[in-house]
């Protein structure tokens, strides 16, 4: 091979490299930087060519990983047997990446190991999403315990006269917690509005919200584990209303407010009916209150309170704000 030959295979396999993701490089036996591409200056944050002649422990801000880094370059060579492994790398300030290096010793025409080459691949993104996807995993477990817990309470709690009025009475519920639990998927089990909890249920009574619903309060936005319960007792409230209160006659209407209390500890939320049928009819006291009560107290650690007014129904919950979060 002639000299003008070398010299144009030598300028391709630079190109070559400089052109392939990620940072390819070759270290001597010490360590030591004796080629890097662009994509491994970027990767240490440095120059192109500054790295030149530098150990990991002079190139990385993070020293303890940078150790980690050539002790494990050195058990390479030592075994003269390619290896990939994954890498933490820490920037300056402080933003980790992840990398998937591949490494094989440098063997000379001798056979003695003179160093190390190498190329790494940033799978940072990825590590987000396989962290992303263990979080969720765990919150998809949390929850259904969780949820576990708030129907074994729905069944343990229904009363009925008949077994068909005892049926009729669970789904109703175990369809509340169905349609919080596609509101939460909806936002992939980030914390849910308050506002949309609301409407998803009183969208199955066929109730004209624009007329006959007002609600009012700030954006909130309650955790995953405080929709659940939030949803049944919204449900058992606008089963009520449906039944024997605002919902049961046309001119009926609904006030639900919301807000944080002065001292800015607790969520209070306020149901109030304006018209049930009759002022003398007595509101039914085993509609759900058993339920409302235990799922706020017992599971939200709020309370609960009933007031049967002239107009109608005036229910207020209160609970932690630790149970809300922020938008």
């Amino acid at each position: 091979m002639s000299i003008e030959q070398m010299q144009a295979t030598s300028a391709f396999l630079r190109e070559f490299i400089e052109a392939v993701p990620g940072a390819v490089y070759a270290k001597d036996r010490a360590g030591r930087i004796l080629f890097g591409n662009a994509g491994f200056g970027e990767a240490v944050g440095w120059s192109s060519g500054g790295f030149l002649g530098k150990d990991d422990l002079e190139l990385l801000a993070d020293k303890d990983l940078a150790r980690a880094v050539m002790e494990n370059d050195q058990r390479i060579m030592a075994r003269r047997a390619r290896c990939q492994v994954e890498e933490k790398l820490r920037a300056a300030d402080g933003t980790p990446s992840y990398w998937l290096s591949t490494k094989a010793p440098w063997i000379d025409e001798d056979g003695n190991v003179v160093g190390l080459v190498g190329v790494s691949v940033d799978i940072t993104e990825r590590k987000r999403l396989e962290e992303q996807e263990k979080l969720l995993a765990r919150e998809i477990e949390h929850r259904n315990k969780n949820l576990l817990c708030v129907v074994q309470s729905v069944v343990r709690l229904t009363r009925a006269p008949t077994v068909e009025a005892f049926r009729q009475t669970v789904t109703g519920r175990l369809e509340a917690l169905g349609r919080v639990e596609s509101v939460l998927m909806r936002e992939r089990l980030k914390p849910a509005n308050l506002r949309c909890l609301l409407l998803e249920e009183l969208a199955a009574y066929d109730i004209d919200t624009s007329d006959r619903v007002r609600l009012a309060g700030p954006p909130v936005y309650v955790r995953a584990e405080a929709g659940q319960p939030l949803a049944l007792a919204f449900h058992e409230l606008a089963t009520n209303a449906a039944k024997y209160g605002a919902f049961a006659r046309p001119s009926g209407t609904l006030d639900v407010s919301w807000g944080l209390e002065r001292s800015g500890t607790r969520l209070e939320i306020e149901w109030r009916e304006i018209g049930r049928p009759t002022v003398e009819s007595p509101i039914r006291q085993g509609f759900g209150t058993n339920l409302i009560r235990s799922v706020v107290e017992r599971q939200l650690r709020g309370t609960v309170s009933f007031m049967w007014e002239a107009s109608g129904l005036r229910c207020v919950i209160s609970i932690p704000v630790e149970n809300a979060a922020p938008n």
